[in-house]
């Protein structure tokens, strides 16, 4: 049978039941107003959270980790090729601890996450998520989330899904000799590292396409809640280019406090102003380096913001049998929306989505004329390049 280890961030901190922390609780970020009604603890410690990974992956006859091999192999694995397992504890998140599982072969060294729910706030959205990235995975079959293998409601829930390696989180930040903001990597370097205007352009769009792509106009299921400042996105990079994925899905259903199911063609356009309102905004909030105050993203992120907007259009309307000029009709719909009506319908979408979150609300209050003057003009320039 395979040995198993744990860790905490790397393998120079190596854990079992004689380390002083193995006891101790672990620690909590509070969850975002739209799970925190149920945030309460249920008191598990580091020695908790790493035998319940443990029994979770040894579980009938080590089904979850050799189903988990065979799908990333593509080829039947057996138990006596694993020499060992090593779980590293690598985040402390608002709804889940995530791990890290290194399965070790003779070969190769294969990684998996898997997210552990210890609030009644994570235990509620877990199963939402393990739901959500299975229907993903067969409607949006483009490896933009992780590939969910198996998961367990009782009696620690949590899940098992592939790990993005080479691909970190990113938050914005501010350099002491700029005043401009900019995008930093947390790479795990010494140094800090930042990407070019290119880089971050390339990931503006890539988010963008992908909510917009997994949004269904007819039903309304769409990717929601998400946020930078949760690090839900991670970026590797390509060359002067990089690829973006998206870690979590918490929900995937229609936000009725942001669209109805449409009844006609008019309703359904005007879930598409809402949608894209919604999508332009998020994209500008972030925390100062992922953990300090709320930042306005620059108005250079708008025209890769819009264009991933329509790029995910495009690949959803095709798939929902849309005809070719589906576009150009939204196209034409949001442009001859005047100031005013944009503001007239963003104001319910701020009023219910972002309740309670008085930081977010002051700086998106400061900023939503302008921004909306703003997104008319990239979706006009749009329509004139297209």
């Amino acid at each position: 049978m395979p040995s198993i280890q744990f860790f905490l961030a790397n393998t120079d901190h190596s854990m079992d039941s004689h380390h002083p922390l193995w006891q101790r609780q672990l620690p909590e970020r509070k969850a975002s107003v739209a799970f925190a009604a149920d945030h309460q603890s249920r008191s598990m410690t580091y020695g908790d959270y790493f035998s319940a990974i443990a029994d979770f992956c040894a579980s009938n006859a080590w089904h979850p980790i050799l189903s988990a091999m065979q799908q990333s192999l593509q080829r039947p694995v057996t138990i006596q090729e694993i020499l060992q397992l090593s779980v590293f504890l690598e985040k402390h998140g608002a709804l889940y601890h995530p791990g890290r599982v290194m399965v070790t072969t003779p070969d190769q060294a294969i990684s998996f996450v898997v997210n552990v729910a210890a609030s009644d706030a994570g235990r509620n959205t877990l199963p939402l998520e393990m739901d959500a990235l299975a229907r993903l995975g067969d409607q949006r079959p483009f490896g933009w989330f992780p590939t969910l293998y198996s998961g367990v409601l009782e009696p620690t829930p949590m899940f098992l899904a592939n790990w993005f390696d080479g691909y970190h989180e990113f938050h914005l930040t501010r350099s002491k000799k700029e005043a401009d903001l900019s995008t930093i990597v947390w790479d795990g370097a010494q140094t800090p590292h930042l990407l070019t205007d290119q880089q971050s352009a390339d990931l503006y769009r890539q988010a963008s396409m992908i909510l917009t792509a997994c949004y269904d106009p007819l039903t309304t299921d769409q990717i929601y809640p998400w946020h930078h400042a949760a690090g839900d996105f991670v970026v590797r990079e390509k060359g002067p280019s990089v690829d973006v994925k998206l870690i979590t899905v918490r929900n995937y259903a229609p936000v009725p406090t942001l669209t109805t199911v449409p009844k006609n063609e008019r309703a359904l356009l005007d879930n598409l102003v809402a949608f894209c309102l919604h999508l332009s905004i998020g994209m500008r909030l972030d925390r100062l380096d992922g953990v300090l105050e709320t930042v306005w993203a620059p108005e250079t992120c708008l025209i890769p913001v819009i264009d991933g907007f329509f790029k995910g259009l495009d690949l959803t309307s095709r798939l929902n049998g849309f005809p070719d000029t589906f576009l150009s009709l939204f196209q034409d719909y949001c442009c001859h929306q005047s100031e005013g009506q944009l503001i007239e319908m963003a104001q319910p979408l701020l009023e219910s989505l972002f309740e309670g979150k008085r930081e977010e609300r002051h700086i998106i209050d400061q900023h939503l004329e302008q921004h909306l003057r703003q997104i008319r003009r990239c979706i006009r320039n749009q329509m004139i390049a297209d």
